[in-house]
């Protein structure tokens, strides 16, 4: 049965509507971006941003030109070891360590015989420069009414001397144990200065004396601290008081801690054939802590300027180093570069980068993993 002419006519014009539809579909099709070999394509609103991040490349303003084994100290000018400065007993403990406590607060209560004896002293001191100095002036005026030698003037005022000497001898002795005229014979040791507890050997009940080996008490204001390296005499040309230490350690990963070189030694230790240096590192916000471990890397100022990124975003290729760039919001482009030193921290780049270009600095292998399986597919 033939088709009616007109069925065949609008047969054959859908036909060809679908296909210039098809052909006009293409060019659309071909405009989506495909990653090229090396490069990497993510969509914007892809989960594998939450572990990329991306900096612009920097230029090198200091170099590393040696790292040095490291250690934390106390800083000396700011840490006072107690001592007790009387005989007796200690009755109570006031301060725990780790306590933070102020200049003058109360460490500890010590029964002791020193201190009743200067409280007497002084007492006894006072009264005798009272009677003294009433003779004195009795003798005064009996001498200027012609009533007694003048020797005996004389001798009123060498006793009324004497007497005003040991007053103040007596009360140098109890403002230096700061017992006042109580005569309780209880002493309050107090803390010189401001700072934190860091060890303490004071025990209730313990019997106490001037002339003992071990601190009571060691407080140290931790707001800054001591770095102590050794230096080879190969480094010592490089170390300068003033330097700038880039601290980095274990026990607080992922950060650096500026120090600045405030003392070099003269000599060289003679069994380790290294000198001393000591810095000061500042640690207001109590991240560290003394006998801490880590690497101080002596930073100088560096010429020209050369690239340096993280030491995190180079990747391994084969025998390339390369590092990933933001070409635009989601594409990444492999580039292979050249590495001039890399300390660990940070790495300078002579060539394969410009300052200002954005990389990845973490996530890096995770964009290796996404061209590798490209490569694959």
């Amino acid at each position: 049965m033939k088709m009616p002419y007109a069925s065949l006519t609008a047969t054959t014009v859908l036909a060809a509507m679908i296909v210039v539809g098809c052909e006009r579909s293409s060019p659309v099709k071909a405009a989506v971006p495909a990653a090229q070999a090396g490069e990497v394509l993510l969509p914007i609103n892809s989960p594998k941003f939450a572990y990329i991040t991306v900096q612009a490349v920097r230029a090198r303003t200091e170099k590393v030109v040696a790292i040095l084994p490291a250690q934390l100290v106390m800083d000396e000018d700011r840490t006072v070891r107690v001592f007790s400065p009387v005989t007796g007993r200690i009755t109570r403990l006031v301060a725990q360590p780790g306590d933070h406590v102020s200049p003058r607060q109360p460490l500890a209560y010590i029964q002791s015989g020193d201190a009743a004896q200067s409280t007497s002293d002084l007492s006894r001191a006072r009264a005798s420069a009272t009677l003294t100095t009433a003779a004195l002036h009795r003798s005064e005026d009996l001498y200027t009414h012609h009533v007694v030698a003048l020797k005996d003037l004389e001798q009123a005022r060498s006793d009324d001397a004497q007497a005003q000497a040991e007053l103040g001898r007596a009360s140098a002795r109890a403002s230096q144990l700061g017992t006042g005229s109580t005569g309780n014979g209880d002493f309050v040791l107090r803390a010189p200065l401001g700072g934190q507890i860091v060890d303490r050997t004071a025990n209730p009940g313990a019997e106490v004396r001037p002339d003992a080996q071990t601190p009571l008490f060691t407080i140290s204001d931790l707001k800054t601290l001591w770095l102590t390296a050794a230096a080879y005499q190969h480094d010592l040309p490089m170390v300068r008081v003033g330097q700038r230490l880039s601290f980095t350690t274990d026990a607080v990963p992922g950060r650096q801690f500026v120090a600045t070189v405030s003392f070099v030694a003269a000599a060289l230790d003679p069994q380790t054939r290294t000198a001393t240096l000591r810095a000061t590192l500042d640690n207001t916000d109590r991240l560290l802590r003394p006998q801490i471990f880590g690497q101080a890397r002596l930073l100088a100022p560096a010429e020209g300027d050369v690239p340096v990124v993280p030491s995190g975003a180079l990747v391994t290729h084969g025998n390339e180093t390369v590092v990933f760039v933001e070409v635009a919001p989601g594409h990444f482009a492999r580039r292979s570069v050249t590495v001039a030193d890399d300390d660990g921290t940070t790495a300078a780049i002579t060539s394969g980068l410009h300052v200002g270009e954005r990389v990845v600095t973490r996530g890096s292998l995770l964009l290796s993993g996404e061209v590798d399986a490209g490569n694959a597919q």
